[in-house]
């Protein structure tokens, strides 16, 4: 049973990192420009799936090169790349009926990794001058 819900999580959890994502960088276009450049981007964003560290990292360099360099280093540290990619990696496994042996302690303790890179990319955010 506790494997059936860690597959659940992971799956759920792939998901609030898709839309967390997409979320934050819409908010922080809404918030510092004008109507259509916010929708545009917004939509932009609403298209990426499945997002490893790496298009966290690209993503985040689409906005301020500083941004990605902190973010770098930030995922470097306490296996926070790994948690976001093996949930991602994961999921990509449990969606396609293959083999996951992610466990529900395991899939916990990466979420709330990735919830504090999804932290870090909202402070760079309200942290930025609003112009």
């Amino acid at each position: 049973m506790q494997s059936h819900w860690a597959k659940y999580l992971c799956v759920l959890y792939a998901g609030f990192l898709e839309n967390a994502l997409t979320a934050v960088y819409s908010e922080f276009c809404r918030q510092g420009t004008n109507d259509r450049v916010a929708r545009f981007t917004a939509r932009s964003l609403e298209r990426i799936s499945n997002p490893k560290t790496a298009k966290f990292l690209d993503v985040t360099g689409d906005f301020e090169k500083e941004w990605r360099e902190s973010l770098e280093a930030f995922v470097a540290e306490e296996g926070r790349r790994e948690a976001i990619d093996s949930i991602m990696a994961n999921r990509h496994q449990i969606a396609h009926g293959r083999r996951s042996d992610i466990s529900l302690a395991r899939v916990v303790e990466y979420f709330a990794k990735a919830v504090r890179v999804v932290e870090f990319v909202e402070d760079q955010c309200d942290s930025a001058p609003i112009k």
